[in-house]
């Protein structure tokens, strides 16, 4: 009796083993295919103005149901694998409880064992096999915890920022000097070649170069976003590997060229990025970035929310408000990344002024392709393919031949057509 109540208990998990395998490879697939199917929905959801712009609605219905289809298929070969083994499972169950009263009542029969030990064996082979038989869900929710965790660790393991050894706190007042610092993302491939340069305190540096030719990438490594493989940077003297990350980025300013704003009040927004600021401040800042005025016209003022991403705002909007949250740190080291191209030529302007004319003048660095923009910098760099291949103010580089001519001369020439055409227009 005890060989026969212990017959199908192998098979049964031998089974579970095999079940578990196959389940975890199948959730896998499932929670990717469920990972595709949501990044679609939520770049259609925030990218439907660009959806509807180009007229690609059809399109995106037409992808978001391919990843649907795939996430359906997926999911229903899991659910398949599932009832695959809760139908085998009983049935081995029921094949071994139906053997263990067959040859009971058998045995009972011709007198070989008693009533009672046919009773206990019953029960006791019910006590044994619904725990092995449970050992499938614990596995299955043992493959979906796997599989969860290694997506996680994913993320987990990457390797955190450490803190360097006898890292300093340096006061900071903006002298920066770059010396032949080069740098790739990847091993083998250069964004940055041999970048040498020197900004004395409170100067404006304007940076111009094709896309692509390293630009973000230049400012990117000064506040240690990346870390430089050759060369060095220092501020006040200081090489910046030897300074505190947080110390260093508090005192860097950077308005990247999109600008992200919370779902929020616009006071809020712009008095995020310091603590125990006054409304003072916050209107100051708003004033130099050119955004108090048009924030006064709103119907509730400052207080108006800007909705998910700011999609309440227009894009100039968002950009000096993004602007104005960066200034209330009144940083000694200011980066624009190409953010002064979301507004007018007036706006770009009125900025660029209150930056100069602020008591507390901060080094300044700006990128755009606008040369508007960059004719008044204390001096320009201008890069290819990670190179610096001139320097020099406006009136140097204009009448220099190179890539900073040829781009004011098209830029030039495309004004004055448009100047002809208004006036033509007018006339």
């Amino acid at each position: 009796m005890t060989i026969i109540s212990m017959a199908v208990v192998p098979i049964i998990f031998v089974f579970a083993i095999m079940f578990f395998m196959k389940v975890k490879k199948a959730f896998k697939a499932s929670d990717e295919a469920e990972g595709r199917l949501s990044t679609v929905l939520q770049e259609n959801l925030t990218g439907v103005r660009v959806v509807r712009a180009f007229a690609r609605q059809s399109y995106e219905i037409d992808k978001f149901d391919d990843k649907n289809v795939e996430y359906r298929d997926l999911t229903y070969n899991l659910i398949k694998l599932l009832a695959g083994y809760w139908c085998v499972s009983d049935f081995l169950c029921m094949l071994q409880i139906g053997m263990v009263l067959v040859f009971g009542s058998y045995w009972t029969s011709i007198g070989n064992i008693s009533l009672g030990t046919l009773v206990v064996f019953t029960t006791y082979e019910s006590m044994l096999l619904w725990p092995v038989r449970q050992m499938g869900r614990i596995l299955t929710n043992l493959g979906k915890t796997m599989v969860s965790l290694k997506r996680i660790e994913e993320i987990l393991e990457q390797p955190a920022e450490q803190p360097a050894d006898n890292e300093q706190q340096p006061k900071i007042k903006g002298a920066i000097e770059f010396k032949n610092v080069s740098f790739g993302y990847n091993e083998g491939t250069q964004v940055l070649q041999d970048v040498s340069f020197k900004v004395k305190p409170g100067q404006t540096v304007a940076i111009l170069g094709p896309t692509g030719s390293g630009k973000t990438s230049l400012m990117h490594l000064l506040p240690r976003l990346y870390d430089f493989k050759e060369g060095s940077i220092t501020i006040d003297g200081t090489d910046i590997r030897k300074i505190e990350k947080k110390w260093l980025r508090k005192h860097i300013g950077i308005v990247l060229q999109e600008p992200f704003l919370y779902s929020k009040t616009i006071i809020d927004n712009i008095g995020l990025a310091k603590e125990n600021v006054t409304e003072n401040d916050i209107y100051d800042a708003a004033r130099i970035a050119s955004v108090h005025d048009v924030i006064e016209e709103f119907e509730k003022g400052y207080e108006t929310l800007v909705g998910e991403r700011g999609v309440t705002l227009s894009g100039g909007q968002k950009q000096r408000v993004a602007i104005a949250r960066t200034l209330i740190l009144n940083t000694p080291v200011l980066i624009f990344d190409d953010s002064l191209s979301a507004v007018d030529t007036e706006t770009d302007a009125s900025i660029r002024r209150a930056l100069k004319h602020r008591e507390k003048k901060a080094t300044t660095f700006i990128i755009s392709h606008r040369i508007t923009t960059l004719c008044e910098a204390d001096f320009i760099l201008v890069l290819d393919e990670g190179k610096v291949v001139q320097t020099g103010t406006h009136q140097e580089l204009i009448n220099k031949p190179g890539l900073y001519q040829r781009i004011w001369s098209i830029q030039n020439a495309l004004e004055e057509e448009i100047n002809e055409d208004i006036q033509k227009s007018v006339s």
